[in-house]
């Protein structure tokens, strides 16, 4: 399982961190076309805003994985340790639950709506910038049962506040 985790979890970076390379890339040729040559550039602007949505969505999923975006986890902090495991597998079967209902059922059925419209200046079906709803869902729903799995069989609640605590405790040391 931790493999399949890692290979995801780099193919995510890898994807993630190329297209804001390239996003750099055209915002650089955006400035100069506008300020330099007096002309800006329609396409370039439709492909950084297309970008920036695929890029956050494909973050979030790698942030959700990596137990580095905003968690609420102050209810389980405050439970016996006993308790903290089943509400904590409560949690992530309800972000399981939305992940499937919202971002998967709903965001396939947005794809499917939105495939005969097309974007303005590239001329591309407008499902496909939609099309990463489904994907960072499925890909949060993939991290979710993962996080289950090993929450079960290790019996053990990992909070996301540890690695801040470690974090902090090793700035206090240093």
């Amino acid at each position: 399982m931790q493999t399949i985790r890692k290979r995801v979890d780099q193919t995510l970076a890898f994807i993630t961190c190329t297209v804001l390379g390239f996003m750099v890339i055209i915002a650089i040729w955006q400035v100069f076309t506008r300020y330099v040559l007096n002309s800006p550039s329609s396409v370039s602007e439709e492909i950084l805003r297309y970008s920036l949505i695929w890029v956050s969505m494909l973050g979030a999923a790698y942030a959700f994985g990596q137990k580095k975006h905003i968690a609420i986890e102050f209810i389980v902090e405050k439970l016996p340790k006993n308790k903290a495991l089943p509400v904590s597998v409560i949690i992530e079967v309800l972000v399981l639950a939305f992940a499937s209902v919202v971002m998967v059922i709903g965001g396939s059925k947005t794809v499917a709506i939105t495939m005969a419209q097309s974007s303005a200046s590239l001329g591309i079906p407008m499902g496909f910038i939609y099309l990463s709803l489904p994907v960072s869902g499925v890909l949060i729903i993939g991290y979710s049962l993962l996080t289950i799995y090993e929450a079960i069989a290790k019996k053990k609640v990992d909070l996301y506040s540890d690695d801040l605590e470690a974090a902090s405790k090793s700035q206090l040391e240093g």
